[in-house]
């Protein structure tokens, strides 16, 4: 069953915003590293690695739907951090406007009874659910160490365990 060209369209643009959020992770991952946090830059690389293979995800279930997948122009990444409370804070921010985007799509395919996109969509909803959660659970840490440089130095050898 081929896609409606509005759910195209919209999966389109996810896969942009999916490259985007790899391309933000991994230059979040370059400062971290550059300030001294090499266990959050390695967890940032995880995550960078996990936004490639959703929009890779993306792009086969559009190919498998014969769509043709437009890649479109990938923003450049404007800000640089220093501090891993303020990447943390991005980190999560980024993850809800993401949650919200796929929430979007999967409401124009139930709008359009368009079941089997409503199904794919499932895992990346869940998913959402885990990087929300987890972006949580960074920025807390960091929120606990506070301006204890020692504090923050143990939750970076904790990050560097992921």
């Amino acid at each position: 069953m081929k896609l409606s060209e509005s759910i195209r369209k919209a999966l389109n643009d996810q896969v942009v915003k999916e490259f985007y959020s790899a391309y933000l992770y991994r230059s979040m991952s370059a400062d971290m590293k550059a300030a001294g946090y090499k266990g959050y830059a390695h967890w940032l690389m995880k995550q960078y690695a996990e936004e490639i293979e959703h929009g890779e995800k993306i792009v086969a279930y559009i190919e498998d739907r014969d769509g043709t997948v437009d890649f479109g122009q990938i923003d450049a990444v404007s800000a640089h951090f220093d501090c891993p409370l303020k990447v943390a804070e991005a980190a999560l921010g980024h993850e809800q406007y993401v949650s919200e985007s796929i929430r979007t799509i999967f409401k124009a395919a139930r709008e359009e009874g368009d079941i089997e996109t409503e199904l794919f969509l499932q895992w990346f909803i869940t998913e959402q659910v885990e990087e929300e959660a987890s972006a949580t659970e960074v920025k807390q840490g960091f929120e606990a160490a506070g301006d204890c440089k020692g504090l923050r130095h143990m939750f970076d050898a904790q990050l560097a365990q992921r």
